[in-house]
């Protein structure tokens, strides 16, 4: 029997799930971990070399179907049914074969490990009471949870104490998706005094074509604001980011025609950079995102995680809907959440220009805006206690297995 298997469902709840292994790698090293990454590759596990198990939903939708009728399509006709049928298959196959299952996300990992019969904790990272009751913890969710969990770890502390009120076993430690966040002071060559405005396309499918309208922002900001050659536009991209197949898509659109851009690597760190009108700068960095986050004096998303680790930091946010999944729903669904820390507005560069230079030029609203995203983020630093927490549930079930 192996120690851990780690459930997540989504690339947000992958790389939150591998904050908690790190830590728990730390502290008992030689635990056996396994991880199903049960919406996507699971690239966040396969990066750590922990070895994968599982049915995996590589459906259109990624995980987003319940959000539009013709994401639910595309997922029907891909397989949907077939699918879950064997992630259920599978969730029931899990008994005995792992001493404690680390659910990640939200029902769907939930119901996995309900369906294994194993021990379990739940990390929630997906529901939040700042949502309204449609897209908060559903009556089915909280019995689940009180009857099967072990303990329960939200997101925040108003959630905490609204589902520890329904006699849930909850343990607020903090939010891990405000960890890892450090960077390593890397300023991508930005003058002091600069004003840094960070621009998250994402890390999915559509992140380049997201790229492009964010930078059509950036064009349009420069061109707007009294004073660009303060402006620096930072741009952290995913590692399959090819910056010379984008040096070739910038040249080639017509609403960029004023944008001079240059190849500056091809590893990690800056890659490229782009010369906008008025000495403004547009400065794109592969796998720098903490240090870019760090750097930003307001955020322009179009993004998932890192648009609510933003706010979490007290930085203002402008979000836009992307290209794909995390379309116009998608924004309206997170804005409730988001609530006085961040503005929502049409996919436009004119129109994103215009919120965020309004921003910047009110410094009061920001600051407003940064107490609000604190607020619903909560602490870092859970991470390392809920891992602890972890080791120590793993050698309470040991010993009951040894009595």
């Amino acid at each position: 029997m192996k120690d851990l298997l780690f459930l997540s469902n989504g690339h947000g709840e992958d790389m939150i799930a591998g904050r908690i292994l790190d830590a728990v790698r730390e502290i008992a090293p030689a635990l056996e971990i396994d991880a199903w990454p049960m919406v996507g590759r699971g690239d966040a596990y396969l990066s750590r070399g922990v070895p994968i198990s599982g049915t995996q939903n590589l459906l259109p939708s990624a995980g987003f179907a319940t959000l539009e009728w013709k994401l639910m399509g595309a997922d029907l006709r891909a397989g949907w049914i077939r699918t879950h049928w064997n992630q259920f298959r599978d969730s029931r196959s899990l008994g005995g074969r792992y001493r404690l299952l680390v659910a990640v996300g939200d029902i769907i990992p939930l119901l996995a490990s309900v369906f294994a019969r194993t021990p379990f904790v739940f990390v929630g990272c997906a529901k939040s009471y700042y949502y309204d009751a449609k897209h908060g913890y559903t009556g089915l969710e909280k019995r689940l949870l009180r009857r099967h969990a072990m303990a329960v770890y939200p997101r925040d502390a108003l959630t905490a104490r609204t589902l520890a009120d329904a006699g849930i076993p909850v343990r607020d430690l903090g939010n891990p998706m405000m960890d890892g966040l450090e960077g390593s002071g890397d300023r991508f060559g930005v003058p002091q005094g600069s004003t840094v405005v960070g621009m998250f396309p994402g890390t999915r499918e559509d992140a380049e074509v997201n790229f492009l309208d964010l930078l059509a922002s950036a064009l349009a900001m420069a061109r707007r604001s009294a004073d660009p050659a303060r402006l620096r536009f930072l741009f952290p991209v995913r590692g399959a980011f090819d910056a010379a197949a984008m040096a070739s898509a910038i040249s080639g659109e017509p609403i960029l025609a004023g944008v001079s851009v240059a190849v500056t690597g091809a590893g990690e760190g800056v890659v490229l950079r782009a010369q906008l009108p008025g000495g403004a700068e547009a400065i794109v960095a592969k796998n720098r995102f903490a240090d870019a986050l760090r750097l930003s004096d307001i955020v322009v998303g179009m993004a998932g995680t890192a648009n609510e680790q933003a706010i979490g930091l007290g930085i203002p946010l402008v979000t836009a809907p992307s290209r794909g999944v995390q379309g116009e729903r998608f924004v309206r669904m997170k804005m409730q959440f988001f609530g006085d820390s961040a503005v929502a507005v049409a996919r436009d560069p004119d129109a994103i220009a215009a919120e965020t230079l309004a921003i910047l030029a009110d410094p009061e609203r920001g600051r407003r805006m940064g107490v609000a995203g604190r607020e619903r983020m909560g602490a870092p630093g859970a991470s390392r206690a809920i891992a602890g927490e972890i080791v120590a549930a793993l050698q309470s079930l040991r010993q009951e297995r040894a009595a």
